[in-house]
C-alpha cells in the first residue's frame, strides 16, 4: 500500500511538472503525430501536455526582425549599381497566419529561417530592381524616399500573402553605389544643386511674404483712419504693458470709436 501510495505521488508530480507556456513575442506550435494540434500563447499561461502522447513544441518569435539585401540594379539609362536595402518584419500573430507560416518553411527555427529568407531575399531582389529601374543615374540619389516607398508599396502585399509577415519598413542603406565611379560624383553634382534650387526657392517665397507684409504696411500708412487704429494698436501694448506694473490698476484696454475720433480706455479690475 505504501509503495503504491508513493507511485501514485510520483505520477502526479510528473503529470504537473508536464506543462508548457508561450513566452512573451512568441508562440508556440503544438504538433501530435506530425499534425498541428494548437497554437499556443502567451495568454493561455501553463498548458499541461499529458494528454496527448508523442506531442512537440515548437516556438515561433513574433518579434520584428530585420534582413540587409544586397541588390545588384540598373537604372533607367542602364548606370550599373549595387545598392544596400533593409526590411523589418514580423510574423503575423493570427493562428492561421502562424499554421500557414510554419506548414511552408518547416518547424525548426534554423530551417524554417533558411527556406523563408531565401524568399524574402528574392521579392526584395526584384522590387528593389523594379523601384530603381524608374529613375535615370543623375536623378537616383535625389529621390531615394520614392525609391524606398516604391519597394514599400509593392513588397507589402507579397510579404502578406506570401510569406505571411507583416512588412514593417524598408530602408536603403548608405549610398547607391555605382560601378562607374563618374556617375556617382555627377548624381551627387545634381543633389547638390537640387538643395540650392530648393533654398533659393525657400528665399523667394520668404522675400514675396515680406513685400506683401510691407504693402499692406503702405497701405495702412496712406489710409488715415487706419493709421490712427495702428497707432493706438501701439499705445494699447504700451498702456497694457504699464498696467500689468501698477497691482492697484490692474485691467484691460480697450478702443473707443468715437464720432470724431478713437479712444484707449483701461477697464478696471481685468487684466
Amino acid at each position: 500500500m505504501r509503495y503504491l501510495k508513493i507511485l501514485g505521488l510520483l505520477l502526479i508530480a510528473s503529470q504537473a511538472a508536464c506543462v508548457t507556456n508561450a513566452t512573451e513575442g512568441a508562440v508556440q506550435v503544438q504538433v501530435v503525430r506530425g499534425q498541428i494540434n494548437r497554437i499556443i500563447k502567451p495568454a493561455d499561461g501553463w498548458v499541461g501536455t499529458m494528454t496527448t502522447v508523442g506531442d512537440e513544441y515548437y516556438d515561433i518569435d513574433l518579434r520584428a526582425f530585420t534582413e540587409n539585401v544586397e541588390v545588384g540594379a540598373s537604372t533607367k539609362d542602364n548606370a550599373a549599381l549595387k545598392i544596400q536595402v533593409a526590411v523589418t518584419a514580423h510574423v503575423l500573430p493570427d493562428d492561421e497566419s502562424v499554421k500557414a507560416y510554419v506548414r511552408k518553411f518547416g518547424l525548426g527555427q534554423d530551417e524554417r529561417h533558411q527556406r523563408r529568407n531565401a524568399i524574402l531575399m528574392g521579392h526584395v531582389n526584384t522590387e528593389t530592381k523594379n523601384a530603381v529601374a524608374g529613375f535615370d543615374a543623375y536623378s537616383l540619389l535625389a529621390n531615394q524616399e520614392a525609391i524606398q516607398k516604391s519597394i514599400t508599396s509593392s513588397l507589402t502585399p507579397i510579404f502578406r500573402q506570401q510569406l505571411y509577415v507583416e512588412l514593417e519598413s524598408v530602408q536603403i542603406i548608405g549610398r547607391p553605389d555605382f560601378m562607374d565611379d563618374r556617375i556617382e560624383q555627377a548624381a551627387s553634382a545634381v543633389v547638390a544643386n537640387q538643395k540650392a534650387k530648393e533654398a533659393a526657392e525657400a528665399d523667394l517665397a520668404r522675400a514675396k511674404v515680406e513685400a506683401e507684409k510691407k504693402q499692406v504696411e503702405a497701405q495702412t500708412f496712406n489710409n488715415p483712419a487706419l493709421l490712427q487704429i495702428k497707432l493706438l494698436e501701439l499705445r494699447l501694448d504700451i498702456e497694457r504693458a504699464r498696467a500689468d506694473g501698477i497691482a492697484k490698476h490692474q485691467g484691460a484696454l480697450t478702443i473707443v470709436n468715437g464720432a470724431n475720433d478713437t479712444q484707449i480706455q483701461l477697464r478696471a479690475g481685468e487684466k
